[in-house]
Parts: C-alpha cells; sequence; structure tokens
C-alpha cells in the first residue's frame, strides 16, 4: 500500500526506490495481484538485496524497489527487463548491527547504472520470465551468490596428499603471484599406481609413522 501511494505522489519524471521486506516479492493474495500489476506496466526497474540485521531493531533482510511512476518512464534499454541485485553477502559485520561500507554502496549503485550482469551479483531479468515463474520476484531465484560446496576426496582424507583438482582450481591464483604448483607439491605415485588423482603431497613432508609403515 505504501509503495502504490510512494508510485501515486510521484512525478511523471520522477523515481521511486523504498526498503520493503523480502515478503513483497513472493507472497500471494493481494501482494501477487499488485506485483503482476506493476510487472505488466513494466514499472519495475530493480529489485536489490540487502545484508541481514542491516536496520535498527529488525534483524531481517530487507530489499530496496526502484520503481517509475508510469509505463515507458524506464530508459529505453532497461525496458521489458528487471536487473536484480544480489547484495546480501557484502557487508561489515558489528557487535549490534551490521553496515554498508563505502564500497559496498559504491558497488550497488555502479552496478545499478551500468545495468548489467555480474556472476553471482547481478542480472537482468526478462519480464516473460518473471511471467513464467508466476511474478515471483524472490532475488536468490535470478541470483544465487551461494558459494560453490567444497570438494571432497575421500582417497585424499585417508591416504593423504592434495587432490590434482583442487591444485588446478587454484592455478590462477598461482600464475597472478608467479608461482609454479610444482615448487611446492610433487607429484605421488603409490601401491602399483602412476599419479593417481589425489597423488600431490608436499616434497619436503616427512610422512607420519603411520604411512611409513602402510604397506599396499
Amino acid at each position: 500500500m505504501f509503495a502504490q501511494h510512494m508510485l501515486a505522489v510521484c512525478k511523471p519524471n520522477g523515481i521511486v526506490a523504498t526498503v520493503m521486506p523480502h515478503g513483497v516479492l513472493f507472497r500471494g493474495g493481494e501482494e501477487k495481484k499488485i506485483r503482476e500489476k506493476w510487472i505488466n506496466e513494466d514499472l519495475i526497474e530493480a529489485v536489490i538485496g540487502l545484508p541481514p540485521n542491516l536496520f535498527y531493531g529488525a534483524g531481517i533482510p530487507a530489499c530496496i524497489l526502484v520503481m517509475r511512476p508510469d509505463t515507458g518512464r524506464k530508459p529505453k534499454e532497461r525496458q521489458q527487463q528487471v536487473l536484480f541485485i544480489n547484495a546480501d553477502a557484502e557487508f561489515h559485520a558489528g557487535r549490534a548491527q551490521n553496515y554498508l561500507k563505502p564500497e559496498h554502496i559504491e558497488k550497488i549503485v555502479s552496478t545499478f547504472d551500468r545495468y548489467e550482469d555480474v556472476p553471482a551479483y547481478s542480472r537482468r531479468v526478462s519480464l516473460d520470465e518473471l511471467r513464467e515463474n508466476d511474478f515471483n520476484l524472490n532475488i536468490r531465484r535470478y541470483v544465487d551468490n551461494a558459494p560453490p560446496p567444497e570438494p571432497h576426496d575421500v582417497r585424499a582424507h585417508l591416504q593423504g596428499g592434495v587432490p590434482l583438482v583442487e591444485i588446478e582450481a587454484w592455478r590462477g591464483q598461482f600464475n597472478a603471484i608467479g608461482l609454479e604448483p610444482a615448487h611446492l607439491f610433487t607429484a605421488r605415485a603409490e601401491c602399483g599406481d602412476v599419479a593417481p588423482p589425489f597423488a600431490l603431497s608436499f616434497p619436503n613432508a616427512r610422512p607420519s609413522p603411520a604411512k611409513q609403515n602402510r604397506s599396499c
């Protein structure tokens, strides 16, 4: 209701940016009817997810709805789409509440100004896709910033060493500082295997007595 009032009193060339709880993005009933109207009329320009515990006395995460008062008021290159920005993971954790540092604010503002896709941070979604998803504006549905699951190699856990796949995953960081992984690790062949996929170990590391006495 408050957002509807803001749009009603906004000047034709104005823009509305209002803080809302996440529930308004996916709840049914009258709220869904309001979202459906806004999407069909192309009034929503961006949905920005904020970190939790950002506002005093409110621990739940909030979002910012950026909207235009009339159809066709959005810039031409932004029409028929909505920009989703998921900024809920970038904040400074305080004792009583969380804070946005200047660099966090700058990233949100610059991403909105550029109106472009950023992996695991922002994405432009067409109105047709929003209709296919039953007018659901849940931010994580469109921009998932959850970290990938940590890989586990059972043989490496049991027999020691660092899996080759993990070394390759860090090769970009090694190259950035001019470090060759072979200077830190050496391929290992055990029990008749030739360079098994987990066979990287520190070349100067001393094996434990259990591994010295282990039979293949």
